[in-house]
């Protein structure tokens, strides 16, 4: 008799992790339904509905109570193509990357980048390094130059 109390409270309670995934999940799938739709006024009021889902799915439960907030994940390196390379007047190397961020050199990085060839495409990995520094290495080349993002 013990047992199937116990198995009965393991799926009462396991089931309540994969309910608010499930919410959440409904919410991301009514957003990118939203996207396909043509005409703006309608699309308009699907992304309104969708984003009163959304915060419902993101709400505070009451099972929440008194436990820290979790930290959202943190991206510890990017991939990117380089759109434009040039350097400054004080020789520094800026990166302008194909996602719509630029990264300049830092001024105590004592790194030589040459300019590409022209029709050369830079392929670069851009990494977090110690003490909230970032590291981009361009694909083929040993080293990094330390960078910092300016747009």
């Amino acid at each position: 008799m013990q047992n199937w109390r116990t198995l009965g409270l393991l799926l009462v309670f396991g089931a309540v992790a994969p309910a608010a995934a499930d919410t959440t999940r409904e919410a991301l799938n009514e957003t990118a339904r939203c996207a396909a739709i043509a005409d703006p006024a309608e699309r308009l009021r699907c992304y309104d509905a969708a984003a009163a889902q959304a915060k419902e799915a993101l709400a505070p439960q009451p099972e929440d109570f008194g436990r820290p907030a979790p930290k959202p994940p943190q991206l510890t390196q990017l991939s990117a193509n380089v759109r434009e390379f040039w350097k400054t007047s004080r020789g520094l190397a800026v990166f302008a990357l194909d996602n719509g961020q630029t990264w300049r050199q830092l001024e105590g990085d004592g790194s030589q980048v040459l300019e590409p060839a022209p029709g050369t495409i830079l392929k670069v990995t851009i990494e977090r390094g110690l003490l909230d520094s970032y590291n981009l290495m361009i694909k083929g080349r040993n080293g990094f130059i330390k960078v910092r993002r300016v747009q």
